[in-house]
């Protein structure tokens, strides 16, 4: 067991050697191999296309400008007549006020309004109308306003255009008290019948 354990690194040199005596040996005697060149079986025809005329005529077109390089100025004068002129925004103009909005008129007050002047109103049957006997009752939607005055008078439902213009004039002349919503005065959206009958 001994004699193996001191044998063990002479054995190793040897069959060192011996590896490399073999590769040696196979370089030498083994022949040079180089490649094969492969040849093309088919012939390579090549076809020359002739441009359409008017893709004959096309022109390359130019090649853009180059950058110019900046060049200092000479004089002062040449600077101010190169610079951009200031923006005028050293002042600006007052904006212009939005109207206020106007407010919506009710439809249902804490106060309704009351009119003041029906003995004075003056209703005028139109002479035509009575001729020939139209009658009936016109509807119309008007607003009053915080003086109590009455405006924006719209015929809703209507008989006849001379009754219309009729109710419109007599709806002009009414005076109301102010209606009054939490005891502030507002306006006020009214609509009533105005009746027109014949006397016969």
């Amino acid at each position: 067991m001994d004699e193996l354990k001191l044998r063990v690194p002479f054995n190793t040199k040897i069959s060192f050697l011996i590896t490399i005596l073999g590769v040696i040996l196979f370089c030498f005697f083994v022949p040079n191999t180089k490649p094969k060149v492969r040849k093309l079986t088919a012939d390579v025809v090549t076809h020359a296309v002739e441009l359409p005329q008017q893709m004959q005529q096309l022109k390359e077109p130019p090649p853009p400008p180059k950058p110019q390089m900046p060049v200092a100025a000479a004089t002062d004068a040449e600077v101010e007549a190169n610079t951009i002129d200031r923006t005028g925004f050293d002042t600006f103009d007052k904006a212009p006020v939005a109207p206020q909005a106007e407010a919506i008129p009710f439809s249902a007050v804490e106060v309704k309004p009351v009119l003041l002047n029906k003995d004075v109103v003056k209703m005028d049957y139109p002479e035509l109308a009575r001729k020939a006997e139209i009658e009936g009752t016109v509807f119309v939607r008007y607003i009053i306003d915080t003086l109590g005055n009455v405006g924006d008078i719209k015929v809703i439902k209507g008989v006849h255009e001379l009754l219309d213009e009729a109710a419109v004039k007599t709806a002009r002349q009414y005076k109301f008290s102010v209606a009054r919503q939490r005891d502030k005065a507002v306006r006020v959206v009214m609509e009533q019948p105005i009746r027109f009958t014949l006397n016969k």
